[in-house]
């Protein structure tokens, strides 16, 4: 009975669906209607979100509407003052047919609901970000519905954006596109890291009893949680004793499907310290404003780096299962080539790290200034405007 209703449901959804591209074919478009979306439909943040808050605020002759299913995501909107509609609505699914443009940073259904024929509407893939790591199609032993998934959103992006002709290398082994699919543009998210006051930021956190803030932002594992300080040598005392010492806090960000498991003894630890801040996307939606407010980044795979190179502030890596991680899911390039940065191997290490770069050692500058140039041909708060001006271009 339940597989039946699941079926059942299914061509329901499928039909729907079919009705929805047919329609989007005939009804004729809105000139400059621009619909945004992020995180399939259910957070607003990342690329979409930097790009729909400048249109919204410098473009009164196009009309973006950002697209959700989530009543949180509605109430955030509308005390920016922007439009936002959920998709399932009558009038959502109508602005759905007559947009010219479809803005996202997962897929298509980040806003609409149907995967339209003949690029009606046009999609433009802004992405998560530069990618390190092999994309769903370059993995084995993966799912087929992960590599489907891939597919489409190089069936139906009309273009997707890049940092530089070396990025644009990495995304296209990553969502192979086709280069002539990517414009070097920048990414929208990036320009508020030249735009926002680092002191200002760390005041809208609590962060300003401390001299020294250290972002703690690791990726997620598909075998299981990512471990925070992953040593042997682990103890959370010895952690708070330097941070009392030099005026320093931890700021950590667990990946949202790592929030499942936070009742661990670490967690407790943590939670009942001082000198620690686990701050979510549910806290803060754009992870950019937290990597302007600290002095440093901890990371292991994320490609966050790749944006904190813009900053020029020393960065950490902990690649603690790099053999298994290059095993199950692989790297686009050698990890140790494109990480410039300690990797302590102990939490002794990290400390002696950490004091060293707190000091004004910085032994990775120039290796970092030499990717930084290699990975964003554009240093400025200017990607926006780009990638708008790519966008306008197809509405002509």
């Amino acid at each position: 009975m339940i597989k039946a209703k699941y079926y059942i449901r299914q061509i329901v959804m499928e039909s729907f669906s079919l009705f929805l591209k047919i329609m989007a074919l005939i009804i004729p478009k809105q000139k400059g209607l621009i619909l945004f979306g992020s995180f399939s439909a259910e957070r607003f943040g990342d690329n979409s979100a930097a790009l729909f808050n400048y249109i919204h605020m410098n473009h009164p002759e196009l009309t973006a509407v950002w697209m959700t299913n989530s009543d949180q995501v509605v109430e955030e909107i509308k005390q920016l003052g922007g439009s936002v509609l959920k998709r399932l609505t009558l009038r959502g699914i109508w602005l759905s047919l007559r947009t010219e443009v479809v803005v996202s940073s997962h897929g298509i259904k980040d806003a609409i609901m149907f995967e339209p024929f003949f690029h009606l509407p046009k999609l433009v893939y802004l992405g998560h970000g530069i990618p390190l790591k092999k994309g769903w199609i370059g993995i084995e032993n993966i799912p087929e519905r992960f590599k489907k998934a891939s597919l489409k959103k190089i069936k139906y992006s009309t273009f997707m954006i890049s940092s530089s002709e070396f990025s644009a290398q990495l995304q296209n082994g990553f969502l192979p596109i086709g280069k002539n699919k990517i414009k070097i543009t920048g990414l929208p998210r990036n320009d508020m890291l030249f735009e926002l006051d680092k002191n200002i930021t760390k005041k809208k956190y609590n962060l300003n009893e401390f001299k020294y803030v250290i972002f703690y932002v690791p990726t997620f594992r598909n075998w299981e949680l990512t471990r925070f300080f992953p040593f042997e040598d682990y103890n959370i005392k010895q952690l708070n004793e330097f941070c009392e010492l030099n005026e320093t806090c931890f700021i950590l960000r667990p990946h949202h499907n790592d929030l499942k498991n936070m009742n661990t003894d670490f967690w407790k630890e943590i939670k009942g310290s001082t000198n620690f801040r686990i701050i979510t996307h549910d806290r803060c939606s754009n992870v950019n404003e937290l990597l302007v407010a600290s002095d440093c980044l901890i990371t292991d795979y994320s490609s966050i780096f790749f944006d904190y190179l813009l900053l020029d502030r020393p960065m950490i890596f902990l690649p603690y299962d790099l053999k298994r991680y290059t095993k199950d899911h692989g790297f686009l390039i050698d990890y140790d080539s494109i990480t410039s940065g300690c990797k302590p191997k102990n939490q002794q290490e990290l400390l002696i790290n950490l004091e060293q770069i707190i000091y004004g050692k910085d032994e990775f500058k120039s290796l970092r200034n030499e990717l930084t140039n290699k990975i964003h041909e554009y240093q400025d708060a200017n990607s926006c405007y780009r990638v708008t001006k790519e966008i306008k271009g197809l509405m002509k």
